[in-house]
């Protein structure tokens, strides 16, 4: 129990009983991302011990080293490009961008749908 309370002395066995409801909560939200993380932190482990075996390891085997996957490359190799504003079509007169083109091309065929 904490050492201050806002509720009188006879609500203590509530108060408890709500404190560790929510951290039963809590657990049930964080464990089994960390689980899944812990998971795949020992998964990458393994494949990295197992490329370093003889005669079954992927070196034995002329395969590549395993590496973390990364949000910046895509598998062909080539590099994402991150951006929050659509690319601009048409020349340089052209204000308008393939994103609000898009947008207004959903926006139509919705309005088309209701009708």
């Amino acid at each position: 129990m904490a050492w201050y309370s806002l509720l009188p002395e006879s609500m203590n066995t509530l108060e408890t009983w709500l404190i560790r409801f929510f951290i039963l909560l809590g657990i049930l939200t964080i464990g089994p991302w960390a689980g899944l993380v812990i998971f795949d932190i020992v998964f990458y482990i393994a494949r990295v011990i197992a490329y370093e075996f003889p005669l079954i390891g992927g070196r034995a085997n002329g395969e590549r080293k395993p590496r973390a996957p990364t949000l910046t490359e895509r598998p062909s190799g080539r590099r994402r490009a991150f951006s929050l504003r659509g690319e601009a079509v048409g020349g340089e007169g052209s204000q308008s961008t393939t994103l609000e083109k898009e947008m207004m091309r959903r926006l139509v065929h919705t309005e088309k749908d209701k009708t």
